[in-house]
C-alpha cells in the first residue's frame, strides 16, 4: 500500500449508527463498532450500546478538477465559452509553483474535511503541479493527472502530448503509478496524441480520464474534428482508450450505440449532476444507462460543480432524476459516491479493493455525522433511506462542513 501514514496509525474504535453501502446500491443500517488498525478496518461488531452518531464510509470522487477548487461556482455559461473565458485563464496561473502549492494544499484540506477521502483528480496542464500535489499527499487513493492539451487551446497551455507522457514515463515508479493519463477532451488532443495516451496507459498500467458528450456544441465540434469516427466515443475507442480503468465524465448525450460500447468495454462514466445543472448541459439519461448496463459513479466535477461535497452531489442526483420521473434512491446515491467499481481498481491497484465501503479489510476511511436531523431520522425510522434523505436534506450551504470528523487510513483528518 502506497501510504506511509497508514502503517503508523494507532488502533482505534469508532461507534455509532453505521451506514454500509454495497456495489448493488443497497445500504445496511445498524448500530455497531468499527475497529481500525494499520490503516484498515479490521473488525465490525453489532452493538446497541453506542453513541447517537452516524458513521458512513469515506466518500470517493472520481472526477474533480483541483485547480478549479478556488473558483468553484464562480463562473457560469455554456461549456465551451466557460472553458475559454473563465476556466483556462484560471488554470494558466498554475504554471507558477507557489500558486500551485498554495491552492493545492487548500484544496486537499477542503476535500478531506467535506468527507471525501479518495479522489481521481484532474490537474492543470502542467506536470510539475501534479507532481507537487502528489508529493504533498502520498496516499495510494489520491491520484492526479495533468490535463493534456496540445491543440485548440491557449498557447501558454499547449504542450505536445508525447513530451508530457515521456516525462511521466521518466518519473520514479511509486510516483508514476499515481499519475492518471488525462487527455482533457478529444478537441484538445490529436488522433496521434490519443494513440500515444493509450499506449502509455497500457504499458504503465495507469488509469485514464477524460470528458465526453457533456454539451451538444461539444459533440458537434468533435464530429467536425474527427469526421472518420462514428461518434464521440469512437474517437477514444479507435485510440484504444476504453476499458475498466477508464473514467469518462458526463456522458449526457451518448447514443445507444455508445452506451452499449461503454458497457461492453467496461468503461466507467462519472455522472456529475450538479455540474450538468450549473452549465445547463442537460440530464444524464440514467434510465438508458440502466438499460444498457453501463457502470457509473457520482462525482462533483468541481469547479463547474459548485460544492466540493459528494453529499451535495447526492442531493442534486435525487432532485434532477426525481423531477424527470425516474426512480432513484438516496441509498443508490451513497453507493455511487463511495463504493468504487471493483474492476476499475483491480485493473491497476488491488490494494485499494473495498475502497468506499465499511467492510473488514477496506481502507480505514470513515466519516462521522452528528447532525441532529440525520441522527433523529436514524433513530426514529431505522431505515438507511430515511437517514440519508435527512443527511442531504439540510441547508445546501452547510453540506461541505457537515462531517463532525473524518478518518483517512485510520487517522483523524
Amino acid at each position: 500500500m502506497n501510504d506511509t501514514r497508514a502503517a503508523n496509525s494507532a488502533p482505534e474504535t469508532l461507534a455509532g449508527i453505521l451506514l454500509r453501502p454495497s456495489a448493488d446500491g443497497s445500504v445496511v443500517q445498524h448500530r455497531g463498532r468499527v475497529h481500525l488498525a494499520g490503516g484498515r478496518i479490521v473488525a465490525i461488531d453489532d452493538s446497541d450500546d453506542v453513541p447517537d452518531i452516524v458513521l458512513l464510509p469515506g466518500l470517493v470522487d472520481l472526477h474533480i478538477h483541483w485547480p478549479q477548487g478556488h473558483v468553484r461556482g464562480a463562473f457560469s455559461g455554456q461549456l465551451l465559452p466557460w472553458l475559454r473565458e473563465s476556466i483556462w485563464p484560471a488554470e494558466a496561473a498554475f504554471v507558477d509553483a507557489d500558486h500551485a502549492k498554495h491552492h493545492g494544499e487548500a484544496f486537499l484540506a477542503q476535500l478531506f474535511a467535506s468527507g471525501t477521502c479518495s479522489a481521481l483528480l484532474f490537474g492543470p496542464p502542467f506536470l510539475d503541479a501534479t507532481v507537487g500535489l502528489l508529493a504533498r499527499c502520498p496516499d495510494a487513493d489520491v491520484l492526479d493527472g495533468p490535463a493534456l492539451m496540445e491543440v485548440n487551446a491557449p498557447d501558454d497551455m499547449v504542450t505536445p502530448v508525447a513530451d508530457v507522457l515521456d516525462a511521466i514515463d521518466a518519473l520514479p515508479e511509486a510516483l508514476r503509478r499515481r499519475v492518471v493519463v488525462s487527455p482533457r477532451f478529444a478537441p484538445n488532443v490529436t488522433a496521434n496524441g490519443l494513440l500515444r495516451c493509450a499506449r502509455t496507459a497500457r504499458e504503465s498500467g495507469l488509469f485514464v480520464q477524460s470528458h465526453i458528450s457533456e454539451n451538444r456544441d461539444e459533440v458537434a465540434w468533435v464530429g467536425q474534428l474527427f469526421p472518420e469516427a462514428r461518434d464521440y466515443l469512437d474517437v477514444y475507442d479507435r485510440a484504444g482508450l476504453l476499458g475498466p480503468r477508464t473514467i469518462l465524465a458526463h456522458g449526457v448525450h451518448l447514443t445507444d450505440r455508445e452506451l452499449a460500447r461503454c458497457a461492453a468495454s467496461g468503461t466507467v462514466i462519472a455522472h456529475c449532476p450538479s455540474s450538468n445543472e450549473a452549465l445547463s448541459s442537460g440530464r444524464m439519461p440514467l434510465e438508458r444507462y440502466r438499460e444498457h448496463g453501463v457502470d457509473w459513479v457520482l462525482a462533483t466535477d468541481v469547479g463547474a460543480g459548485p460544492l466540493i461535497s459528494q453529499l451535495d452531489t447526492i442531493r442534486v442526483f435525487l432532485a434532477v432524476h426525481e423531477a424527470a420521473g425516474i426512480g432513484v434512491s438516496a441509498c443508490e446515491g451513497l453507493a455511487r459516491a463511495s463504493v468504487v467499481p471493483g474492476a476499475f481498481l483491480a485493473s491497476t491497484n488491488a490494494d485499494l479493493l473495498g475502497l468506499g465501503s465499511l467492510e473488514v479489510g477496506a481502507p480505514a476511511h470513515v466519516v462521522a455525522i452528528d447532525d441532529a436531523a440525520t441522527v433523529n431520522a436514524a433513530q426514529n425510522s431505522g431505515t438507511a433511506e430515511a437517514t440519508l434523505r435527512a443527511l442531504v436534506g439540510g441547508p445546501v450551504e452547510g453540506l461541505e462542513s457537515l462531517p463532525a470528523a473524518v478518518y483517512r487510513w485510520g487517522r483523524r483528518v
